[in-house]
């Protein structure tokens, strides 16, 4: 909270008596200005567009890394196989599949997104497939000891011990979701924040470009903050082990 208000100090010391020209840097009061007169009628439909696209294509995205991940986990074979499909699929660049699906899909929300899938996908499914193969060995003896079969070691053993690394996978996916939807909408779109972008930033409307940056800021920052929640709710014991080690 100090850094934040050190630098909208900073920000305002800069932007007054002339010192930064406005279509450079907007003070902060013209970009909550922008933000307030421009919200009703402008800013609260796309962000709803960017949003939902946002949410659908983290749904997506998670839905196939828990597939894929588990899938390969449970079948070392697959595994194997699967590893070098999940590191190409990130071989390709946004900017150039992103393109691609809006002209094969057209300038509707599909493209959105498959995009944002796409950024979620990777993350999630590499981090959950590397925290099943790397489950404390000793538990899985301890379960075998048990006569556990291969199907509750799995799913009481290597899955619950993996949910920590794919949140954190979940945790980086988050954070670019919004600005991978806004970047597909770059590339054809008929509303939402980056459609906004792309009408501002030629007309030098730098206060209205940094009310859109903020709006997807403050949307990142609540999707984040959503999964630590879901982080400490699905999986207790790790705020255990670290309170337990501080």
């Amino acid at each position: 909270m100090v850094t934040v208000v050190l630098i909208v100090l900073v920000w305002v010391f800069a932007t007054t008596d002339g010192r930064t020209e406005d279509y450079v840097l907007p003070s902060p009061g013209s970009v909550i200005t922008a933000l307030g007169d421009n919200w009703s009628d402008r800013l609260a439909s796309a962000t709803w567009v960017t949003l939902s696209e946002t949410l659908l294509g983290m749904a997506l995205g998670l839905a196939v890394a828990l597939v894929v991940a588990v899938g390969a986990g449970y079948v070392p074979l697959l595994g194997n196989a699967f590893a070098p499909l999940l590191v190409a699929s990130q071989s390709v660049p946004v900017a150039v599949i992103g393109p691609v699906f809006t002209i094969a899909l057209g300038y509707g929300t599909l493209p959105k997104i498959l995009v944002v899938a796409l950024m979620c996908f990777f993350p999630v499914a590499m981090n959950l497939l590397s925290g099943i193969r790397s489950t404390d060995p000793r538990l899985i003896d301890t379960m075998r000891s048990l006569h556990a079969t291969r199907h509750s070691l799995f799913w009481r053993v290597r899955f619950p011990a993996a949910l920590p690394a794919g949140f954190a996978g979940l945790r980086v996916a988050v954070t670019y979701a919004p600005v991978a939807a806004v970047f597909a909408e770059y590339t054809g779109s008929t509303d939402g924040l980056g459609y906004l972008l792309l009408q501002a930033i030629p007309r030098l409307q730098t206060d209205f470009v940094f009310a859109l940056v903020v709006i997807l800021t403050a949307m990142s920052a609540v999707l984040l903050l959503t999964v630590v929640a879901l982080d400490r709710l699905c999986c207790p014991w790790t705020a255990t082990a670290r309170k337990e080690n501080s």
